[in-house]
């Protein structure tokens, strides 16, 4: 397969214009990437990420418990008409610590990985044209893995904002994000989200890891397992 499917892999959707998306997904993009962002770039993130986090406390917790800690974080209005467009990242991290300081661990876990493969199912849905995720169900795993991972890298806005992103492809195949605006302890929501992708892609059962990594700023690194 040539590099020119990665780039059709995602619609477009409440994107930033193209000098808050980052490079291509050329070659260049299977390296780790050395490029920051500016420190001044707002951090923005696809509105999924409150969205399907709204939805699966809802159901974890019942509506009037989840409309108390939306409140609690400041954010009852997006909890009575949740958003439709990319978000800042400042209010979507307060609501993730306010739900990891207000719950108990085992609950807080549970509710962020099915959040995550909540948006990661909406993606698979709804921005990956279906004629492309058949191409690439029938690819061998390690290159529809490899295009996936592209895409994840150009697309990285909506779950990583302006953070620095790198991929590595391999088994396992590797994401980094440094600086994650939307980081949480373990960051659950991130791996529900790489999970049902992959898994949704490769058709195969997919564990992904997680460690937080320190070089004068933190980096979250996922570590994407598939059965071979």
């Amino acid at each position: 397969m040539s590099d020119a499917v990665s780039p059709v892999l995602f619609r477009a959707a409440d994107r930033p214009g193209p000098a808050a998306v980052g490079p291509g997904m050329g070659e260049e993009a299977l390296g780790l990437n050395t490029d920051a962002p500016s420190p001044h770039a707002v951090h923005k993130v696809g509105p999924n990420a409150v969205i399907q986090t709204r939805l699966a406390l809802i159901d974890i917790c019942g509506a009037g418990h989840a409309r108390a800690l939306f409140s609690e974080a400041g954010l009852i209005d997006w909890f009575d008409l949740p958003p439709d467009s990319m978000v800042s990242a400042e209010p979507v991290n307060r609501l993730n610590m306010t739900l990891f300081w207000q719950l108990e661990s085992p609950v807080f876990e549970m509710l962020m990985a099915d959040a995550g493969v909540r948006t990661g199912r909406y993606i698979l849905e709804n921005r990956i044209p279906r004629p492309v995720r058949r191409l690439l169900q029938k690819l061998p795993v390690w290159l529809a893995a490899r295009a996936l991972l592209k895409a994840i890298r150009a697309h990285a806005w909506t779950f990583a904002g302006n953070a620095r992103v790198s991929i590595a492809p391999g088994h396992p195949a590797i994401i980094e994000i440094r600086s994650n605006p939307i980081a949480v302890p373990g960051c659950p929501w991130h791996r529900g989200v790489f999970e049902m992708l992959f898994s949704g892609i490769l058709g195969k059962p997919v564990h992904v890891d997680h460690s937080t990594l320190f070089d004068g700023q933190s980096c979250d690194r996922f570590m994407v397992r598939w059965n071979v």
